[in-house]
């Protein structure tokens, strides 16, 4: 009779653990998404509520790996780069592949690809810039003209651009830094109401804004000289750990699905347009 306790309770323990370790194989197989309000890659509301680029790609995983658990977090970008520093399970989409401003992420294979960076403006200061700096614009040469404004949104890095803003313009009165909530669209209607007079950013950042504002039409983007030739990779960036390394694989599993997914390409073309790189 004791035997036969014991042998029970050995069962019990055995179904317990076994369904602890099956709960925590699932756990382990979860993914989560930290995404952030920042149009047209997330978009959180209005007309185009949840059909950023980005929303889409995460959209795609889901479908393409329905065996997963998807958990989708809205954070702040600083503190989605705070948790994965510290090494907390969470997946950052359409970030730029290798980037040294994020060296500590994994990075999946290349997702879609997108034009750089260009110079967003008003119509009649863009004739100006082209007219003394070409087109596409030699940006170290704009950079030291002190008689524009120049306004960089918070969170925004711009790579081999950034020196010349830094040697230039950062310390400088004609430089304004732009913070709060969808900052990199605020900085744009601080264009077009005469209080900066350019910034870096992506075009679809741009046809954004002419999509959801009256007066966006008044926007323009020139190209720049020391980009040129050149095509952005996106990815998805996940925190560096054993997590980490096997959600990567999971999603680069993926990818070639995600890719052809319909849902995607509709909001590549609608943000980033017909002719984007491919």
């Amino acid at each position: 009779m004791p035997l036969k306790n014991g042998v029970s309770l050995l069962v019990m323990v055995a179904a317990s653990m076994g369904s602890f370790l099956s709960a925590k194989a699932v756990a382990n197989d979860d993914i989560t998404w930290g995404v952030n309000s920042a149009p047209p890659f997330h978009i959180y509301d209005g007309e185009y509520k949840d059909a950023g680029v980005c929303d889409a790609l995460v959209s795609a995983f889901q479908q393409e790996l329905p065996q997963n658990i998807h958990n989708i977090r809205k954070l702040p970008s600083k503190r989605i780069t705070m948790i994965m520093k510290r090494s907390k399970n969470l997946c950052f989409p359409c970030v730029i592949k290798n980037s040294p401003y994020n060296d500590t992420f994994l990075y999946s294979d290349t997702t879609h690809k997108y034009a750089p960076h260009g110079v967003i403006t008003n119509r009649d200061t863009a004739q100006y810039i082209t007219a003394k700096y070409g087109y596409p614009v030699r940006f170290e040469e704009l950079a030291k003209d002190t008689d524009l404004r120049f306004g960089q949104p918070d969170e925004r890095r711009y790579g081999k651009l950034q020196p010349f803003i830094d040697d230039y313009l950062l310390n400088s009165s004609n430089f304004s830094f732009i913070s709060g909530q969808k900052s990199h669209v605020s900085v744009l209607a601080m264009i077009l109401n005469d209080r900066i007079d350019y910034t870096v950013d992506y075009e679809m950042i741009k046809n954004y804004y002419q999509r959801t504002h009256d007066d966006g039409a008044k926007l323009s983007f020139i190209p720049i000289a020391e980009y040129d030739g050149q095509v952005i990779e996106g990815a998805v960036g996940c925190t560096r750990n054993e997590w980490g390394k096997r959600t990567i694989e999971t999603l680069n599993s993926a990818i070639s699905s995600v890719q052809s997914n319909s849902e995607f390409q509709r909001a590549l073309d609608r943000w980033l347009g017909p002719n984007r790189p491919r």
